[in-house]
């Protein structure tokens, strides 16, 4: 520990502490010199003459006021030491520090004879040249300075970083010391004649000041006061970096109180979506059932009777008869087949899924070996990666290949030569992008919003077969799995279809 001499105090000689009477109070005692009539005239009597006597009297008198300031500094360290006691017995007992400093400041007010003792904190992100009183304990007989703004555009330029490292201000009249001129405006209007001010550091930080102020006139510190408040100033940091403590431990539950609130909130919001989806399904599962039954009959009937008109009243009906009924035939068909699809749609919504590795370029191998098998006699070149794997429900991915890969057989089914291409490229993360490309008819980019929606279409039926579901079902498949789909194209120049299976973050 730094010795007041290290931090630019003079020591002064212990012999000129004055006593400390029983009242701790700060008063001027003259020390007088008696002893015992008799015990005098016996050493009287053995003096050879009167000098000598007066010379053995002086010498105790030296010596009895030695013991007495001897006796006056040892009560003082006694307590020095109490109430040094009490600021841990404080901490220990986790008072907050409002009570501490409170504490504190009186027991010191009163064992140094002050006129005022407080806390000075400076604020935050002022750089040391604002801050306040916080805590205080005074003599009625001068003004408080509890809360009251002080402003020192000297303190932090000049010596702040001083009192960071340790320095202590010792003044015994602010009008004689040589104090700058704010410095003195700043302790005359609390009345202040002597000062002394001792750092209160937070951690590495200066928190504020821990002050002694004299009032009534100038004051002497002495070297035993000056260590005893350096001891108090190292005690009630101890209890800042507690604070400071508690404080962060006290945010830190609070955020996660809040972040368990949010979880259960979130929890909350799932369940009720959940049963909200559940309650959707049923009502999807009620109109597939409609669909299936309801739809299906009154379609039959329409296309039984229409082939019946064609087979039993074929003499009687011309051509144009004839014409209409095959086309009230036809337009049966394909409402069957739009209700097939929308059904297909609404099985990979609701379908359950059950994740497990799967080997998509066995399952793009097959498709296309099927796909070549149907018209062998076209010329397509099918380029499949290998080994490419992934984690997802095989049903519904082998559904999502067999549309993009008829996609592509389809819309390049006008060239006399085509490639069909099916592999993988590494997107942010590390996330796998795989892609099914094709050099076929394209599409028209500024349609691109389009492609995924039910029943779009960007060809004409009479190009390209096609109810329109395929890509919207490919969509519904990807989103189900966690990724995203989407399609790069020119006219004439063939189309890509990537998509992932893993969101973007990486999160499944």
């Amino acid at each position: 520990m730094p010795t007041p001499k290290d931090k630019g105090i003079e020591p002064l000689n212990i012999a000129h502490i004055p006593p400390y009477p029983a009242t701790l109070a700060a008063a001027k005692v003259s020390v007088g010199v008696s002893m015992n009539p008799e015990i005098l005239a016996r050493l009287k009597d053995l003096c050879r003459d009167e000098a000598s006597f007066e010379q053995v009297k002086q010498i105790l008198a030296n010596e009895v006021q030695h013991l007495k300031q001897e006796t006056n500094q040892a009560y003082f360290r006694v307590e020095q030491q109490k109430a040094l006691f009490g600021v841990i017995t404080r901490l220990r007992e986790a008072l907050d520090l409002e009570k501490i400093f409170q504490a504190t400041a009186r027991e010191v007010r009163q064992l140094l004879g002050a006129d005022r003792v407080g806390m000075f904190r400076f604020y935050p992100n002022s750089g040391s040249d604002d801050g306040e009183f916080v805590s205080e304990d005074v003599d009625p007989a001068f003004s408080s300075a509890i809360a009251q703004k002080i402003h020192d555009h000297c303190f932090g330029d000049q010596f702040a970083v001083h009192y960071q490292q340790g320095r202590i201000q010792a003044v015994a009249d602010i009008y004689n010391n040589g104090l700058s001129d704010c410095h003195i405006q700043v302790l005359s209007q609390f009345q202040v004649r002597a000062n002394l001010a001792v750092p209160l550091l937070q951690g590495q930080n200066l928190w504020g000041l821990l002050c002694i102020h004299q009032c009534d006139a100038p004051r002497e510190w002495q070297v035993t006061e000056i260590e005893f408040v350096s001891q108090i100033a190292s005690h009630l940091g101890v209890a800042l970096q507690h604070t400071e403590f508690l404080a962060n431990l006290q945010a830190e539950v609070v955020e996660r109180q809040q972040a368990e609130q949010a979880v259960q909130a979130l929890n909350q919001g799932l369940q009720r979506a959940i049963i909200e989806m559940k309650a959707v399904n049923k009502e999807l599962e009620a109109f597939s059932y409609s669909v299936s039954h309801d739809l299906r009959a009154p379609l039959r009937s329409i296309d039984g009777f229409s082939q019946a008109l064609l087979e039993d009243c074929h003499d009687l009906l011309d051509t144009t008869g004839q014409d209409y009924l095959r086309r009230i035939r036809a337009a049966t068909q394909r409402m069957g087949h739009l209700i097939d699809d929308l059904l297909d749609v609404s099985r990979v919504t609701r379908s359950d899924m059950e994740l497990q590795s799967v080997d998509l370029s066995l399952l793009a191998r097959a498709i296309c070996t099927e796909l070549q098998q149907s018209q062998p006699e076209r010329q397509v070149e099918f380029a499949i990666q290998k080994g490419l794997l992934a984690d997802g429900d095989t049903p519904l991915l082998r559904v999502l290949l067999v549309n993009l890969l008829n996609n592509a057989w389809k819309f390049t089914s006008k060239h006399t030569q085509a490639r069909i291409e099916f592999g993988v490229i590494s997107g942010e993360r590390d996330v796998p992008i795989y892609f099914v490309r094709d050099d076929g008819a394209g599409f028209d980019m500024s349609y691109v919003d389009k492609l995924f929606g039910p029943f779009q279409r960007l060809h004409g039926m009479h190009e390209f077969p096609g109810n329109g579901i395929g890509l919207a079902t490919v969509q519904r498949i990807v989103h189900r799995h966690g990724g995203r789909v989407w399609a790069q194209g020119a006219v004439e120049r063939g189309a890509t279809f990537y998509f992932t299976l893993v969101a973007e973050d990486g999160e499944t």
